[in-house]
């Protein structure tokens, strides 16, 4: 299943690829512009849409904070599944291959998907018409 098949925010992207890269919350929270409450609204959305599966340990962890030594309960931690490892896969292969694109390959592309979008919107406004139209016909 590709990622842009799903219903990803950018945030729960970033998440799900720390996770892939073995972080916890505590260290996806630390290291990224999220706060926990985002965070743990990724984990929960992720958890639903089986890209990953969430381990909730007891007990206290002990880490350097900001160079001082903290002691808290152990963060959750996800793991992917292999639907999420799919997805991370996608994810990867497709930031690869863009990577590899000069700015002017880059620009068309955007262009030639603008392109596609107002074509879809026109077709879409065409097909909204059309069943307004019919249901004024059958309520008349």
């Amino acid at each position: 299943m590709r990622g842009d098949e799903l219903p990803l925010r950018e945030e729960d992207i970033d998440v799900l690829v720390e996770i892939s890269h073995g972080k916890d919350l505590q260290e996806i929270t630390s290291t990224t512009v999220y706060d926990n409450g985002q965070v743990n609204h990724c984990f929960r959305k992720l958890e639903e849409l089986d890209l990953i599966q969430v381990d909730r340990p007891d007990g206290y962890t002990t880490r350097s904070v900001n160079g001082q030594k903290r002691t808290f309960r152990t963060p959750k931690r996800g793991t992917l599944t292999n639907k999420g490892e799919e997805v991370v896969s996608d994810l990867e292969r497709d930031r690869e291959r863009y990577e590899s694109w000069s700015r002017e390959e880059l620009v068309r592309e955007v262009q030639e998907l603008k392109q596609q979008l107002n074509e879809f919107e026109t077709r879409f406004q065409t097909f909204k018409e059309q069943v307004r139209t019919r249901f004024n016909e059958e309520r008349d």
